[in-house]
């Protein structure tokens, strides 16, 4: 049977489309840089950059050339390779060790266990030793570290880094917690140094973490890159964050348009009656593409202008909204459903709010199938 052909000629018009700001996301990149000098500020690329795109963001920065793109996954890494990404990789995330069993493996790996630790120590892989200093997440304890040592000076495992990960660090009303882990963690750092390894990375701050005064050289920069502050507005250190601009702008198109008279019911359980004689919009983006279930009949998108009040339940791919306000709509024109402005009530931060959800949240229920466009 002969492949389909499909009959189009020219340049793909999609419905929706992100839009990432390659000015940016180097902006951020260099207020972390300004705002901890010392430090390494390594650019964090899981979960497909936050939603922005893994290797259109890495070819944005690869040329501000940072220490680390720091990844999940074994599969996220080969893809930057694949890119042509010239920074070193940092994998976060758990790996099969039978995944590890290949001659070359040109990556630094955090690692949690021993099993990991002895797939890479034959390779001689670099590993960062991941310490739990009360995430209670991922990492040796610092209570079991001196065996764990021991075992990694048997496996000669080439230790080049240590890391934690701080649980609190974004607390505005209590910082007890994060400076613990900061004192579990100098300890843990202290004790790889005494048993003769020399680790060049030492990290445990990321966003938030940034902020604080610490002996550690590196920064795991996630939120903060793509312009969100992980601060709450009545954090003081909000403060330092305010230049901060949103890499994303998600824009959709206006698929469809209805008249309603008074009464008339719109989307899934009938939860909204137009009061009114009124005019909708439909916009072809649901809880698949990027717009969670819980905006409904909450959120706003933007029309020619015009913020225009989500009504009904959000769908799987469709959201109606109230075109009144909006001059003369026509299928075909442009909506923005996350601005790219912290202070657009569709940003990203405050459709969060809205949501009851954190802007992580949002970010990421970006579907990777959507096209990513990166403009200067």
């Amino acid at each position: 049977m002969p492949a389909m052909r499909i009959p189009f000629k020219g340049k793909y018009r999609t419905l929706n489309t992100v839009k990432i700001s390659a000015q940016s996301l180097r902006l951020n990149l260099a207020l972390y840089r300004e705002l901890a000098p010392e430090k390494m500020v390594c650019p964090v690329l899981k979960a497909n950059a936050y939603g922005h795109g893994l290797t259109e963001v890495a070819k944005a920065l690869d040329p501000e050339k940072p220490e680390f793109f720091v990844v999940d996954s074994l599969h996220e890494a080969y893809q930057l390779k694949k890119a042509g990404i010239k920074s070193k990789i940092l994998i976060l995330g758990y790996t099969f060790p039978e995944n590890l069993l290949r001659k070359k493996l040109p990556f630094h790996f955090a690692v949690s266990d021993l099993g990991t630790a002895k797939a890479l120590s034959k390779y001689k892989a670099k590993v960062h030793l991941k310490i739990d200093t009360g995430m209670n997440r991922m990492g040796f304890s610092v209570e079991n570290l001196p065996q764990v040592l021991e075992k990694f000076k048997e496996l000669k495992v080439e230790v080049v880094g240590v890391l934690s990960h701080l649980a609190d660090a974004d607390n505005a009303h209590d910082v007890s917690y994060t400076k613990q882990q900061f004192k579990k963690f100098e300890e843990a750092v202290q004790m790889v140094r005494t048993a003769g390894f020399e680790p060049e990375y030492v990290h445990i701050e990321q966003s938030a973490g940034a902020l604080y005064e610490g002996g550690f050289n590196m920064v795991r920069l996630g939120l903060g890159l793509y312009g969100v502050s992980p601060f709450a507005d009545n954090d003081m250190r909000a403060q330092d964050l305010e230049k901060l601009q949103p890499v994303m702008q998600l824009e959709s198109t206006l698929a469809g348009i209805r008249d309603l008279v008074k009464g008339d019911r719109v989307s899934y359980s009938c939860t909204f009656a137009a009061s009114r004689d009124m005019k909708i919009g439909m916009v072809p983006v649901g809880y698949y593409e990027a717009l969670p279930w819980s905006l409904s009949n909450k959120g706003v998108l933007e029309v020619k202008g015009v913020l225009c009040p989500i009504v009904g339940r959000v769908c799987m791919n469709y959201t109606m909204v109230d075109l009144t306000g909006v001059e003369d709509p026509e299928i075909g024109d442009k909506v923005v459903v996350y601005a790219a402005e912290s202070g657009a009530k569709n940003s990203i931060a405050n459709m969060a709010k809205l949501a009851g959800c954190i802007p992580y949240e949002l970010l990421t229920r970006v579907i990777q199938g959507m096209r990513r466009e990166v403009v200067k």
